[in-house]
């Protein structure tokens, strides 16, 4: 572990979000049998102030590290087949 995360970003996948950052991502999933009717989606955005592996290293307070949620979105589609 390295409290520099900031440095890693070149090691993999970096997930951050940069000030006025817009990300698109894109998902598939299957379904266990063909659905029919309204299917609701529901996405939530969470932010942490600190890193959970670096605040959990340091000790802090999990009232100071907790994720908090920032934003949320919801569709409902109707699924025919």
């Amino acid at each position: 572990m390295t409290i520099g995360q900031w440095n890693t970003a070149s090691l993999g996948t970096d997930y951050r979000i940069g000030p006025r950052e817009t990300k698109i991502e894109s998902y598939t999933w299957n379904t266990p049998r063909p659905p029919e009717g309204p299917l609701r989606i529901e996405a939530k955005l969470y932010y942490r102030l600190l890193v959970k592996s670096v605040a959990e290293y340091l000790k802090v307070p999990a009232e100071e590290s907790a994720a908090l949620e920032v934003n949320s979105a919801e569709a409902t589609v109707h699924v025919v087949y």
